[in-house]
């Protein structure tokens, strides 16, 4: 039954960071990832790893070494399908150009609407002073952002040292 084990918390201590993200799959838990990762339904993840369906969904959600590696996963799958459509960029470019001279109009709109170009922008101020200032307002708007997130950041790092 220890594979049906969940971790109580989903906030834990820096000082046992370290150990999860090294921390191995046990048996049970290896199993499943492996199964879903295979495209098997969470049905049948569970009664081939010996489970019930709510121990794979309380791991998904409540265990963190079992949702870092799920989540890795995720990440390579995501990257790898990121490099393969990068490789058929040049493939697509040449059909949407091969079909805009064709004259396919849906096309041509569809590319049109991809680019953000049939967007209804509000028109900017046509009053140079208020260009100016819409400009110096925007300006202190993002200093302001960026001061917040350094205030944040230290006081995270204030909370992460009080941990240890």
């Amino acid at each position: 039954m220890s594979n049906d084990k969940i971790s109580g918390s989903d906030q834990l201590p820096a000082t046992r960071d370290r150990e999860i993200a090294t921390a191995p799959l046990p048996v049970g838990q290896q199993t499943a990832l492996e199964l879903l990762l295979t495209g098997k339904s969470i049905a049948e993840t569970a009664r081939t790893a010996g489970v019930s369906r709510t121990t794979i969904y309380q791991w998904m959600r409540n265990d963190p070494v079992f949702q870092a590696a799920y989540n890795e996963w995720h990440d390579q799958l995501r990257e790898g399908s990121r490099s393969r459509l990068l490789l058929l960029t040049e493939k697509a470019t040449d059909a949407v150009e091969k079909a805009l001279e064709a004259g396919d109009a849906k096309m041509g709109l569809q590319l049109l609407k991809g680019m953000g170009m049939l967007r209804d922008l509000p028109p900017g101020p046509t009053d140079p002073a208020e260009v100016k200032r819409m400009g110096e307002l925007q300006k202190r708007r993002h200093k302001s952002e960026m001061e917040r997130a350094e205030r944040l950041v230290k006081a995270e790092e204030m909370i992460d040292r009080m941990e240890i």
